[in-house]
């Protein structure tokens, strides 16, 4: 029998997050097209821990349970308490902008293949807007 003496002491504050518009598209030359997306799911909890600089976004499961889903490091602006939070580890996802005052975030991914002169040179742009409020603690 293993006895872990090392609890996890760590302090998290926590958000539940709901979108409120979520769109994607693409952009090649003057062809521009937005349209409601599901890329980013509707509902989210955002962990943030060690005074708001690591972040960790969980998804929602069909057992009602979150699972950790991504791992983000975050900055706060210094003329505001806007933290913007960039993503951790080899997956490189979206970035995530959130508000300490409005608890609003969005969230966002822009794809390089134009500046990278890959395939088609077609962008893709995800974004979602919304709103948190804050649970357990």
């Amino acid at each position: 029998m293993k006895i872990d003496l090392y609890a996890d002491t760590e302090t998290y504050t926590e958000f539940e997050c709901l979108s409120e518009t979520r769109v994607s598209g693409l952009f090649q030359n003057q062809r521009k097209f937005l349209k409601d997306s599901e890329f980013f799911p509707y509902k989210t909890v955002m962990s943030f821990s060690n005074n708001y600089e690591v972040l960790k976004e969980k998804d929602n499961t069909f057992k009602k349970n979150t699972e950790t889903k991504y791992k983000f490091q975050c900055e706060k602006n210094k003329n505001s308490s806007v933290l913007t939070c960039t993503p951790v580890g080899k997956v490189k996802t979206y970035q995530i902008r959130f508000s300490l005052n409005t608890l609003r975030y969005r969230k966002s991914l822009i794809t390089d293949f134009w500046i990278e002169g890959k395939g088609n040179e077609v962008d893709y742009v995800h974004i979602s807007h919304g709103y948190c409020y804050r649970i357990y603690n």
